[in-house]
């Protein structure tokens, strides 16, 4: 038997082993060929959303790439480690250092080319059903099938390369310790876990730190590296140490410890943590990270939805006078009637100019009384009567976290030739936010024209503005290949986006198409953080997979032997189901935790506040995955562990 059958012989031999970590690693081959599948798919490299596709694409396989090069560096390191009574064994036999490093390198590429084959031909049997979900997703035509060469080529050339340079380093991990040290493998007892008591509070201290400068704190790219930095360190510290001087701490608790098999799983803990702390750390780093992306992808779509929602208007037509506005409705008008589309419109004038008084230097904007009574109800704004008094009604935004310019009762001076007006109340609405304004007020038509009368080119501007309601269209968001996309698409035309002749004096806002670019971009981000989110929370369960094996063959030598004492299958099963139990949701917990710390202070940057329903949806999802990996290791753990019982 040559020596490349041995190797062969050997990976056979560990299947059981190595079954995991060669899916998981398929697995990953599978989800970078699809992303390039979907990248160099000749429609989208034609489509008009290429670029920012493709960007994100790109951004979504390097993360891949990256977190696949880890992922195999750490589970072969695992496996190897579980190996030592036999690389002892064959030392004893006569083989040198040299052959077992050959042998390592030649089992790794052995497992490395059956899980890129795998991959590529689980992403090809599933190709179309992916560019099915993709476009659903996305939000784009149904993309037919091709035949992926480069998306294959890429991804062979990848992960062939992965695979050699993480044979390489494996040879790292191949210990030259003696043939002794070798053979007692796991046997070797263990030291009792202890805390130190100023690592417990280096890490309490770094945890505060990491809170403070995300809640007390302008949030700013420094305040968010060192939030991030003592955030890891201390989430490191706390499963090294807190979590270890906790266990110590309920080990005192005799009343407690000393019921039932209680002891036993404490007992098992104490060590199991200390032991795992590092794949512990790494799973809630993860997992945290993909629920904070996930968290706030979730969150700007919904608000991306309310955008389009508040929005009563399906067109907005802005122009420097009444003449041009009138100009310009003729041709917007003209598409509309074409394509047989039922429309009502209503105008108003807006001037922005300065104020005085007490606050003399600002600007605001002023809508006069009689325009504002034809959009007050869409607006959902209250009705402006002017009265025998001077007043005016203050319309406020909160959306960019400033206090209203005025409270009610105080004056406002506009105009040279107008008395001062009595702000006779202060409202708005989510409608209102929508018109982005920020701030305005509603004034009788004479302190209005006054305004616009003395208003010079520095003081300020008019506009006239042209609303456009389609009672067909309704509230629900539009689907890139509804009637309001493209009939919007259409008015783009006459004042496009990009650089092009307009066939406008003023500005056409499109609502749907506004709300169709951002949808798009967040459906990308989106369709990116389903599979890499389902490929972190996979590669979570894989790791205390790893490592539960390979701490397999010593559990399974205490159970056997206090099986010989009277510890039965029922009290084995619940005492090995809460260690993994907690091996298994503890991060979650925690990362659920930091999830809410951290999003919550960004978001509200942005003016999202809402954000406990997406993190909760985010947290919901990966503890459904969780269970679902929970159960099937348990199920394997204790049937091995059964047959050991006596």
């Amino acid at each position: 038997m040559n020596f490349p059958r041995f190797a062969y012989n050997n990976v056979k031999r560990n299947a059981r082993a190595y079954f995991a970590y060669f899916l998981s690693s398929a697995f990953m081959v599978m989800i970078f060929f699809s992303f390039a599948v979907f990248i160099y798919h000749p429609r989208i490299v034609e489509s008009d959303m290429h670029k920012m596709t493709k960007t994100g694409m790109a951004a979504a396989e390097y993360v891949i790439f990256a977190f696949a090069f880890f992922f195999v560096l750490y589970s072969i390191s695992v496996f190897l480690k579980s190996r030592n009574k036999e690389f002892g064994l064959l030392l004893m036999l006569g083989a040198k250092p040299a052959h077992l490093n050959r042998l390592v390198f030649l089992e790794n590429l052995l497992i490395g080319t059956a899980a890129i084959v795998s991959g590529i031909a689980s992403g090809m049997l599933l190709s179309k059903l992916f560019l099915m979900l993709a476009s659903r997703i996305t939000e784009t035509p149904e993309l037919p099938f091709y035949w992926p060469l480069r998306a294959m080529l890429l991804t062979a050339a990848a992960f062939a390369l992965l695979f050699v340079v993480i044979s390489a380093m494996t040879l790292l991990f191949v210990r030259k310790r003696n043939v002794l040290e070798l053979l007692q493998g796991s046997a070797r007892p263990k030291t009792e876990p202890k805390a130190s008591i100023w690592l417990v509070l280096l890490g309490i201290a770094l945890l505060t730190i990491g809170f403070m400068s995300l809640r007390f704190a302008a949030l700013s790219a420094p305040m968010l590296f060192l939030a991030a930095g003592t955030g890891i360190a201390g989430t490191y510290f706390f499963y090294s140490q807190l979590s270890v001087l906790f266990m110590r701490l309920l080990k005192r608790n005799r009343s407690f410890v000393w019921k039932k098999t209680n002891l036993l799983w404490i007992s098992e803990m104490a060590y199991k943590i200390k032991d795992n702390a590092r794949v512990l750390f790494l799973i809630t780093v993860v997992t945290s990270v993909a629920s904070m992306s996930a968290g706030f992808v979730l969150s700007i779509d919904r608000e991306t939805k309310s955008l389009y929602t508040d929005d009563p208007y399906a067109l907005s037509l802005m122009s420097g006078s009444d003449e041009e506005l009138a100009q310009d409705r003729v041709k917007v008008d003209a598409v509309l009637e074409r394509e047989g589309i039922d429309y009502q419109a209503s105008e108003i004038r807006t001037a922005f100019v300065e104020i005085g008084g007490e606050q003399a230097g600002a600007r605001t904007y002023l809508i006069p009384a009689s325009d504002y009574e034809g959009v007050a109800k869409t607006w959902k704004t209250p009705a402006f009567a002017p009265g025998t008094q001077p007043e005016a009604l203050l319309l406020h935004s909160d959306n960019r976290g400033q206090a209203p310019l005025l409270n009610a009762g105080e004056k406002l001076n506009v105009g040279a030739d107008s008395p001062p007006l009595t702000v006779r109340e202060v409202a708005g609405s989510g409608t209102f936010d929508a018109m982005s304004f920020g701030t305005v007020f509603i004034v009788p038509d004479a302190v209005y024209q006054d305004a616009v009368d003395h208003m010079t080119q520095d003081s300020g501007f008019r506009e006239s503005i042209a609303y456009y309601t389609v009672p067909a269209w309704g509230d629900a968001a539009p689907r890139y290949d509804s009637e309001e996309a493209r009939v919007g698409a259409e008015l783009e035309k006459l004042s496009p986006r990009t650089q092009g002749k307009s066939e406008l004096a003023g500005h056409l806002n499109v609502r749907s198409g506004t709300y169709l670019v951002y949808r798009q971009f967040m459906s990308t981000l989106s369709f990116i953080g389903v599979f890499v989110g389902l490929m972190f929370s996979l590669s979570s369960a894989s790791f205390l997979y790893f490592k539960l094996h390979a701490e397999l063959s010593r559990d399974a030598q205490m159970y056997r032997s206090l099986s010989k004492t009277g510890l039965s299958v029922g009290e084995m099963k619940k005492s090995a189901t809460l260690q993994i139990a907690l091996l298994f949701f503890i991060p979650i917990a925690v990362s659920a935790i930091q999830t809410f710390v951290v999003l919550e202070p960004i978001l509200a940057v942005m003016k999202i506040r809402d954000i406990t329903v997406p993190v909760l949806m985010t947290t919901a999802a990966f503890l459904i995955a969780q269970l679902c990996y929970f159960f099937l290791v348990r199920g394997r753990y204790i049937n091995r562990l059964k047959r050991v019982m006596v």
